[in-house]
């Protein structure tokens, strides 16, 4: 021991540098948007390709609990097939009904890595642009919301977590299609603020909390939790609830990455002057 003190004694401008120098890159990517996405995607290869190879040697130890969410997700599916597809026998139809059009396709992904414990928390998958994921799309599992892809290489891709404090979620109450706004503030990672809740609603402990379509990341009705505790602000303009995330961000292993295949249309439309506009 007192040859280390001795080491770094001897050596201590050189120690100090080094910290200084950690310290003034810290502050760049913290506070700073460009910077942090090149951070993001200069890395993002690197590390997930040393973040993968770990995942191999762990993943098998939640093999039980991925299989138990995989059972869950297939019961899921085969209660929401669409009447379209007819069974019988063991062939299966396909009507050619024009009155629905495929507004979304899944792909599947692994996470890698996943934090639960900072202020802003990310999502490595094993996924990336040569599987078809691009910025800016949703990132679901056990049909509830986990975040939204923000930086892509060619087979991985990086997720900005709903436990991030940039993360805004428009959302509604699934009872009466109320429109209000979900955040995390920081603290458990299995619960997040419901606000801007109008005075007139009611609100009881277990409501469900939906995703409201309104945005262009996630579809509309993805589940996001339900609510646990109901604050009045008397003095404010709206209440505020507690909502218990229905996922466990901690234990992650496998996600969905949606493709909205409309997306392109609704921008473009969206991006016209209306008539009277000028």
């Amino acid at each position: 021991m007192r040859n280390l003190f001795a080491f770094i004694w001897k050596h201590n401008f050189f120690f100090l540098f080094l910290l200084l120098e950690i310290l003034s890159l810290y502050l760049i990517f913290a506070h700073n948007r460009y910077q942090q996405t090149v951070f993001v995607n200069v890395t993002g290869k690197f590390s997930g390709a040393v973040l993968k190879s770990y995942h191999y040697f762990t993943s098998y130890i939640y093999l039980k609990d991925a299989n138990e969410k995989l059972a869950i997700e297939n019961a899921w599916l085969r209660e929401h097939i669409h009447p379209a597809f007819l069974k019988s026998d063991s062939k299966q139809f396909v009507l050619n009904d024009t009155l629905y059009r495929l507004h979304y396709q899944y792909i599947n992904a692994e996470v890698i890595s996943n934090t639960t414990s900072f202020r802003d928390n990310y999502l490595l998958l094993n996924k990336g642009s040569k599987q078809g994921i691009r910025n800016h799309m949703a990132v679901i599992a056990e049909q509830a919301i986990v975040g939204q892809v923000i930086a892509v290489s060619d087979n991985f891709s990086w997720v900005m977590s709903v436990l991030h404090k940039d993360s805004k979620i428009s959302a509604k109450f699934q009872k009466n299609n109320q429109l209000v706004n979900v955040e995390w503030t920081g603290g458990s990672y299995r619960k997040g603020e419901v606000r801007e809740i109008p005075k007139h609603v009611q609100v009881k402990a277990g409501d469900t909390i939906v995703t409201s379509g309104n945005s262009n990341i996630f579809p509309g009705g993805i589940i996001i939790g339900q609510i646990s505790d109901f604050v009045d602000n008397k003095a404010e303009n709206f209440n505020s609830a507690t909502l218990m995330f229905t996922i466990d961000y901690n234990r992650l292993a496998y996600v969905q990455v949606v493709i909205d295949l409309m997306r392109e249309e609704k921008e473009n439309l969206m991006n016209q002057k209306l008539p009277g506009e000028k």
